[in-house]
């Protein structure tokens, strides 16, 4: 059996797992998903928190990593507006669009949460943009802690690392 086979029988098998896993702890809840720009979405609540993974900038064309499930789904691409998109690299200027788009995206979620509530962002800040982009969004930075990841795919060489970054939007508690 070729490598590709073997990845995709332990990838089945571990969809199958999760699926199954998922199964035992599914509601009825409705949920709604909104396909917009985070940056400039007027939410249609007043959300009581914040849980993101933000794309880390140079890395992934997250679009065309998940094209198919946007073909699937009939959602509009927009790749163009995508923040942090592999294609436009880590240069100065690109870096400095990701930060300005990071911040947008913040704000615009901070001025519609409710007091108290946290931002949680997880993510492998090894730029260092992320206290900027914070300290320009008006988050204030609570607590930092440090999620060793597994890996996943096989493919990534050595020890990787996350932050979980937990805020609170500066001024409202």
């Amino acid at each position: 059996m070729d490598e590709s086979a073997k990845f995709l029988a332990r990838y089945t098998a571990d969809t199958v797992r999760r699926i199954r896993e998922f199964s035992n702890v599914r509601t009825s809840s409705l949920v709604e998903v909104i396909h917009a720009d985070s940056q400039r979405l007027d939410l249609p609540i007043q959300p009581h928190g914040v849980i993101t993974s933000p794309p880390y900038p140079g890395l992934i064309d997250y679009h065309e990593q998940h094209r198919y499930a946007y073909e699937l789904l009939g959602l509009d691409d927009r790749s163009d507006i995508e923040l942090g998109r592999a294609r436009r690299g880590t240069s100065r200027p690109a870096l400095r669009e990701y930060v300005d788009g990071m911040v947008a995206v913040f704000a615009n979620a901070s001025r519609q949460l409710s007091p108290g509530a946290p931002v949680v962002i997880v993510v492998n800040d090894s730029r260092g943009l992320f206290p900027d982009v914070l300290e320009k969004a008006g988050l204030r930075l609570d607590q930092s802690l440090t999620r060793h990841v597994n890996r996943r795919t096989g493919r990534r060489a050595g020890q990787f690392f996350e932050s979980v970054l937990v805020c609170n939007v500066i001024g409202r508690y």
